[in-house]
């Protein structure tokens, strides 16, 4: 899937929009044609577990280090911004979140530490990515963070727009997918990530609710033989948006961004003691997971 996605993104880049566009060099024509907006990203983030953020880190450094490469990954220039121990798995051993927050001025421009050479700029790139720019020049390196999913008509004034990964993007193979989250061929299983870029936004959206809750749903199996987890994910804010980000993993709830009070991400001991004494309702599971598949399957809700 992620080949043909390429393939699709390639070909899309390569379509002139105007005749003007079309008698400009090849390179000009390529995904570096930024989009102007105002930018309303307060920041964008990732979590991921220990040993997943850990190998990915690796990959992206041996990847754009390969001469010629065109596809660059933002992970070689950023460490997590907190590590989260959560118990210990029966087979694995120690498990951790690890979440890594990349921040912005409202011009775009990244304020987390990290160690890239020179300025890194968030843009929107002409095929609806969000990426980290390194300049304003069409062949200027370019680290894709995400899809700018703007939405499927009506169906999704409550859901987008919103950051989404390859496993949450529609693409011309939706329907015949099953790994694709919203389509009609998805199944829940014990490993599979039920959260995604549309519970996400649905929660930043509603002025109701006051946290963001990322725990995906699961069948129980013999790998993980609960019912709750957090797995991988991307999430995003608004200049003005401060929802503490939470999520249950076994039995056990955390915080791991934006907590209340700016408190420090990990364990909350007593979930309901905890929305208690900051005036809100414990958090409820949704009425299905995923809660926004495409049409025309029906919509859950998160209850307040």
């Amino acid at each position: 899937m992620a080949a043909a996605l390429l393939v699709l993104n390639s070909l899309l880049a390569a379509i002139p929009t105007n005749a003007a566009d079309a008698e400009k060099p090849q390179e000009r024509r390529g995904t570096h044609i930024w989009i102007e907006r105002p930018w309303n990203i307060r920041y964008v983030l990732v979590v991921e577990d220990g040993r997943s953020w850990t190998i990915g880190k690796k990959i992206a450094i041996e990847s754009n280090a390969k001469p010629g490469q065109r596809h660059f990954q933002w992970e070689e220039f950023f460490e997590p911004t907190a590590e989260i121990e959560v118990k210990p798995h029966i087979n694995f051993g120690k498990q951790s979140k690890e979440t890594v927050a990349i921040e912005f001025d409202k011009q775009g421009f990244v304020t987390s530490p990290n160690t890239h050479a020179g300025p890194l700029r968030g843009r929107l790139n002409r095929i609806q990515y969000i990426t980290l720019s390194v300049g304003d020049g069409p062949v200027d390196r370019q680290y894709d963070l995400g899809n700018w999913f703007t939405g499927i008509g009506d169906a999704s004034t409550d859901w987008a727009p919103g950051i989404c990964g390859l496993k949450d993007t529609p693409s011309p193979f939706s329907k015949t997918d099953n790994l694709y989250l919203y389509g009609p061929k998805f199944e829940i299983d014990e490993f599979s990530p039920t959260f995604g870029c549309r519970e996400w936004a649905a929660q930043l959206y509603d002025d109701a609710r006051p946290y963001i809750d990322i725990t995906s749903y699961v069948r129980e199996g013999k790998t993980y033989p609960k019912y709750t987890y957090i797995r991988n994910f991307i999430g995003w804010a608004r200049f003005g948006d401060k929802k503490p980000v939470i999520g249950k993993q076994e039995e056990d709830w955390y915080c791991l961004h934006d907590c209340p009070d700016d408190g420090k991400p990990g364990l909350i001991p007593d979930i309901k003691a905890w929305a208690v004494k900051n005036g809100w309702n414990p958090p409820r599971p949704p009425t299905k997971m995923p809660v926004f598949p495409d049409p025309p399957a029906s919509n859950g809700r998160y209850p307040q």
